[in-house]
């Protein structure tokens, strides 16, 4: 049997790239500093200090993640039904506790401090996303890509689902400490039975599991019912 080919995950470490993100998500530095100068002067001095303890938290992710990259990819592949990409992916190391994606470059960000289970529920939550929006490009031709940013849509929809498809009982054996989604999806009731925003599309998600692009279909329908109510 010859392995299938799924994309290698590499972590690195870019100071200039972490002084972005810090700069754009501020709230997410554990030190509340404000202003760009200051942002900076933080990040300088924290990579100065523990430059060897990022390096080390480098490390042992590159080799407990390796532990389980060719099962994690495999079961992505079969629940959304879609070869990976011949694309490689990047996780750069971050002060910051915020770690978004870049989906032109397929990079993200991992919290560098957090625990190691911590790092790896990022990096499912992260790669998740990778494969959403090649499957959403299948199942919708006529995408549009300003959709896969915040505030579009299939965005949305992508920061909800990925709480259920993670919670896949052979995903969870493999990264038991999922990342959670934003508040507002667990906060905000939908409906007559106080239903969230989370537990309505966990239940579609439930039911339409067994065929990802139907249910794609379905739950964009159904979000952009909840968008013209002024729900989402």
């Amino acid at each position: 049997m010859i392995m299938a080919e799924y994309p290698n995950i590499s972590f690195e470490i870019s100071k200039e790239k972490d002084e972005i993100v810090c700069i754009e998500h501020p709230n997410g530095i554990p030190l509340k500093i404000s202003g760009k100068a200051k942002i900076i002067k933080y990040v300088e001095s924290v990579y100065e200090l523990r430059l060897k303890d990022i390096q080390a938290s480098r490390q042992l992710l590159q080799i407990e993640w390796g532990k389980i990259h060719y099962k994690v990819m495999k079961r992505l592949r079969e629940i959304m039904d879609i070869e990976w990409p011949d694309k490689n992916i990047t996780g750069f190391m971050t002060l910051n506790e915020i770690c978004p994606r870049d989906l032109d470059t397929w990079s993200f960000f991992v919290e560098a401090f957090a625990n190691v289970e911590a790092r790896k529920g990022i990096c499912l939550h992260e790669i998740t996303h990778f494969l959403f929006f090649e499957k959403w490009k299948q199942v919708f031709k006529n995408f549009n890509e300003k959709e896969f940013n915040k505030p579009g849509l299939a965005w949305n929809l992508s920061e909800i689902l990925v709480e259920p498809i993670n919670e896949d009982p052979i995903l969870k054996r493999l990264v038991p400490s999922t990342a959670k989604a934003y508040e507002r999806y667990y906060k905000t009731k939908i409906n007559e039975e106080n239903e969230s925003i989370m537990e309505h599309f966990r239940k579609m998600y439930i039911d339409y599991n067994s065929d990802f692009a139907e249910l794609l279909k379905v739950s964009y329908d159904e979000i952009k019912h909840l968008k013209s109510m002024n729900v989402l």
